[in-house]
């Protein structure tokens, strides 16, 4: 029985590809999948996913989930990672509500990393950076109190123009919200 690795457009036969190139095909298709449900138009609030290189240097996906705390939780201090999560920059006016996402980015060095290891932060962010399309910022961190709502705020605020959001939302919960209080109550 022939198999087919398919892709928009394009049909290609299994036999025509070599092994390893099939495995590396399928192995940057999870990535690119786990990233393209979080970067989608109906991506829950503060979606997020961790990749890391295998012993082989590919890339994987470790996790994936929803809320900036839980995300927090996950990464591993033992690790070089670099994790994904989709903010939702949310702006309220009387009687409309209108919702931009912004992608930001992770570039984790743990605590425990050996220093030779962290050398594979330089060396994979090329490749995370092809797999992230689109991030509005990217924030070095080494431990989680680097991983800060106001912290991550700034950043978006000053890459983001002119116009701020009401609020930011890293999740779907209210606590998982930061108001800017950027305007005035009457003017919401």
């Amino acid at each position: 029985r022939q198999q087919y690795l398919t892709s928009p457009g394009y049909r290609i036969s299994v036999d025509a590809v070599p092994r390893r190139t099939q495995r590396a095909m399928s192995e940057k298709k999870s990535c690119e999948q786990a990233f393209d449900s979080l970067s989608s138009k109906d991506s829950k609030r503060g979606a997020w996913m961790i990749v890391s290189f295998d012993k082989k240097k590919k890339l994987q996906v470790d996790a994936e989930g929803v809320g900036l705390k839980s995300l927090v939780e996950t990464l591993d201090p033992e690790k070089v990672q670099w994790a994904c999560i989709n903010v939702h920059g949310v702006d309220v006016r009387a009687n409309v509500e209108s919702v931009r996402q912004k992608i930001v980015v992770l570039d984790w060095v743990g605590q425990k990393v050996k220093p030779m290891k962290k050398m594979a932060a330089l060396a994979g962010k090329p490749k995370v950076a092809k797999l992230f399309k689109g991030a509005a910022v990217s924030v070095s961190c080494e431990s989680p109190d680097d991983i800060a709502k106001p912290a991550i705020v700034t950043s978006l605020c000053a890459a983001g123009g002119a116009h701020k959001p009401t609020y930011y939302a890293f999740g779907t919960e209210e606590e998982d919200k930061y108001d800017l209080k950027f305007y005035d109550e009457k003017n919401k």
